[in-house]
């Protein structure tokens, strides 16, 4: 038998599994191939041409950010950055230019040195040019006015933040290639920082070491640039807010009468709508480049509005809401030295926001709260339970356009201006009670308290739980057989225990019920809608949900924390503002100005180019009958002797709480539980935290127009801790609507001698 065919079969057999070891081979080939021209190809090309190539970027100009009449409230102002290498910054630079002078000097013996002999070279040549760099520091110092400490710190931050990302990327790229080596290999590998440990971007830029210099400093610093390459200068925009503080005459002889003056008073007001406009850093986080990477990682496209070191980026409010529109593209000039080709892409300047706040509005509303007026102290006719008289309030007021859901001021005090982020940080962020960092107007949420009382009837009326013409009566105390809670503020022994019904001969209709704020009337509405239909409500009106103005607000919250359900007593208590339910002056004022429409609600906002449409339009359903009742009980509370929101009682006289005869006001006062304000002084220490203020909050809520037409403005002021509502929001919204009229937004009163 012959062995010629077991032979061929094996030869075949070798040379298919030699076939099979190239194709993969070949496949493996391909693969990195693949890697390196499709998946890596744009990037490792750019990397190539980079010495082939010379950019220059030209900056662009930031848009600005205007108020609803056209006045600048941010700007970019000509000014000019000083950057510096990183190297030089290091230090490095010095070394670097010893090894260049080692290696040019000794050229011919060089490849023979030994790693020592070299190292001792380069030492040799060192000092000189150590010298040399901190000359041209204290250089940079005498360009920049500074003290040479103060470039030395810089130089320090720098260091430490960039070795700080650094680190971060190292480790990142460690673990990613050490799954990648167990992936491969299928087994494990530890991988060093070393073997990774390549520049980062920003290793291998200048940062900014002077910023918004004068033309001189730059002339300057242009001229050192000449003998150290290291040194650049580059046009930039100081970001400028021109009505940050404001000076706004305010006329007291409208005010409660102890603190009336028939002389009008300047009050110089900071941080005006610092909150809603925002602020810029002057640092680029990592965060930053990955949202915004030079090349898109994709198509390998190039953004011009990358970030670079050296970048501002706003931090804050519409700066940081609306970074993308402000930001606009870089101009870039391309110059390539093999073919001496150049390449012009001229900037793109940012676009201009504009916001619905009116700034002198804005202004004069946030001037109330100056505690030289009084309105936000603790008075005597406040009755205040808790603060001693002279004690400043914080506060805040929002007032909303009803015709168009536009916020035309949300004013918060205190407020803080950008200078104090810079000169005292500790003041805005770390105040215990003042807080200012605390935009009260919109992003702090607090219990309602009874100015949502009209929504709550328009709520039942509409879902079918209540009838309007069904009376309830006040009998104090809402159990039967419990007079210790849920009672009606009342059933006082400061009252005599009295009730509404004998108040006012029998049981409540609907208005009566909001006009003095009866709190068995919607205890049991509370009842009839339960835990859905209360929840229902909040939710319609924007709390959880959140509202969209354009830049961050607080959403608000249903139920206690870490409840997953609203039970029975919850929804008995939120139908009259308490209980496990937040909301913020936003909410509040936006709520009143969807009853004025009729029960269209209508996302607020703060930025003019978002379009009223759609989703951010709805019915709420409530019935006509039922607002209309609704507001009459608004009317009779302001209105009515006996309202909750008629009058001041001073030194055993009575004055109105709102003083425009020629206007239609109608609204709601209410006092709103608050937990006490803490304050840990030792950091987590062993004492723990300690109270540092207590009361209740002050709420009013009003809408006003003029007499025979609609409402055209509704308003929300909240006293932290101020106590009575009326005693103390009252008059603040009083002055609010005399805003309006200054500015010129409502007319002012006839004349002795004619007509307005």
């Amino acid at each position: 038998m012959s062995s010629q065919p077991v032979f061929t079969s094996m030869f075949q057999r070798r040379l298919a599994l030699l076939y099979a070891l190239i194709a993969m081979a070949m496949l493996l080939v391909v693969g990195q191939l693949t890697r390196l021209t499709v998946v890596e190809g744009a990037d490792r090309l750019r990397q190539a041409e980079r010495p082939l190539v010379r950019e220059r970027w030209i900056p662009t100009q930031r848009g600005r950010i205007l108020d609803r009449t056209g006045r600048v409230l941010a700007e970019d102002r000509p000014a000019y950055d000083i950057l510096v290498d990183y190297p030089m910054i290091t230090g490095v630079w010095a070394y670097e230019q010893a090894a260049r002078q080692a290696r040019r000097e000794h050229r011919e013996r060089w490849p023979e040195l030994s790693r020592a002999e070299r190292d001792a070279l380069i030492e040799r040549y060192a000092p000189a040019w150590r010298v040399e760099l901190a000359g041209m520091w204290e250089i940079l110092a005498g360009i920049g006015g500074v003290e040479r400490a103060t470039l030395e710190a810089r130089r320090g931050d720098i260091v430490q933040r960039v070795q700080r990302a650094a680190t971060t990327i190292w480790e990142r790229r460690r673990l990613e290639r050490q799954r990648e080596w167990a992936r491969e290999r299928e087994t494990a590998r530890e991988i060093t920082l070393s073997e990774v440990a390549r520049p980062i971007r920003e290793q291998t830029e200048p940062h900014v070491i002077l910023r918004n210099v004068s033309d001189e400093a730059a002339f300057d610093a242009r001229r050192l640039g000449e003998r150290f390459e290291g040194v650049i200068v580059r046009d930039g925009g100081a970001r400028a807010y021109p009505l940050e503080t404001m000076t706004v005459q305010v006329d007291r002889s409208t005010f409660p009468s102890p603190i009336r003056d028939a002389w009008p008073v300047e009050i110089v007001v900071p941080g005006v709508a610092t909150h809603m406009i925002g602020w810029m850093r002057d640092q680029v986080y990592a965060s930053d480049v990955e949202a915004r990477p030079k090349y898109d990682p994709a198509t390998g496209e190039l953004d011009r509005g990358h970030y670079q070191s050296g970048d501002s980026v706003g931090t804050a409010g519409v700066e940081v809401a609306y970074e993308g529109t402000l930001r606009g593209l870089r101009g870039v000039e391309t110059f390539h030295r093999d073919t001496g080709k150049e390449e012009i892409l001229p900037a793109l300047d940012g676009s201009d926001v504009t916001l619905t706040i009116d700034a002198a509005l804005q202004a004069h509303v946030q001037a109330l709260f100056d505690p030289s007026l009084g309105l936000a102290v603790v008075q005597p006719w406040h009755e205040h339970q808790e603060l001693e008289v002279g004690t400043t309030l914080a506060a805040a007021a929002v007032v909303v356009e009803i015709a168009t859901g536009d916020v035309l001021a949300a004013a918060t005090g205190p407020s803080f201006t950008r200078r104090d982020l810079d000169e005292r940080p500790e003041w805005v962020f770390e105040s215990p009670i003042e807080q200012p960092w605390v935009d009260r107007s919109m992003a702090r949420p607090y219990a309602p308290a009874s100015i949502v009382k009209p929504l709550t009837l328009a709520e039942a009326v509409g879902k079918g739980k209540h009838a309007l013409d069904h009376l309830i009566a006040c009998n104090g105390h809402f159990l039967e057989n419990r007079d210790d809670i849920l009672r009606c503020w009342i059933y006082r022994p400061r009252f005599g225990l009295m009730t509404h019904s004998m108040q006012l001969g029998g049981p409540l209709n609907g208005a009566q019920s909001i006009s003095h704020s009866c709190n068995i009337y919607f205890y049991t509405l509370g009842r009839l809608l339960g835990p859905s239909g209360m929840t229902e409500m909040y939710r319609q009106l924007g709390v959880v949900t959140g509202l969209d103005v354009g830049v961050d607000t607080a959403p608000g919250s249903i139920g206690a924390p870490g409840q997953t359900n609203v039970e029975i007593w919850d929804a008995t208590m939120m139908a009259m503002g308490q209980g496990p339910v937040t909301w913020t002056p936003l909410h509040s004022a936006n709520a009143y100005a969807a009853m004025a429409r009729g029960g269209v609600w209508m996302e607020p906002r703060v930025v003019a180019s978002i379009e009223q449409s759609g989703e951010r339009v709805r019915s709420l359903g409530w019935p006509k009958a039922a607002i209309d009742e609704a507001i009459k009980g608004l009317a009779g509370s302001i209105d009515e002797p006996t309202g909750t929101s008629h009058h001041l009682t001073i030194d055993g006289r009575q004055e109105p709480i709102f003083n425009h005869t020629h206007l239609r006001v109608v609204g709601k006062t209410g006092t709103g539980q608050s937990p006490p304000t803490m304050h840990d002084p030792d950091g987590d220490g062993p004492l723990g935290p300690e109270v540092v203020r207590t009361g209740d909050n002050a709420w009013t809520t009003i809408l006003v127009g003029r007499k025979g037409g609609p409402f055209e403005f509704a308003i929300s002021v909240v006293v932290e801790h101020g106590g009575s509502g009326g005693r103390v929001a009252g008059p603040i919204a009083n002055q609010v609507v005399h805003a309006l009229i200054d500015e010129g937004y409502l007319p002012p009163a006839p004349s002795a001698g004619g007509s307005s």
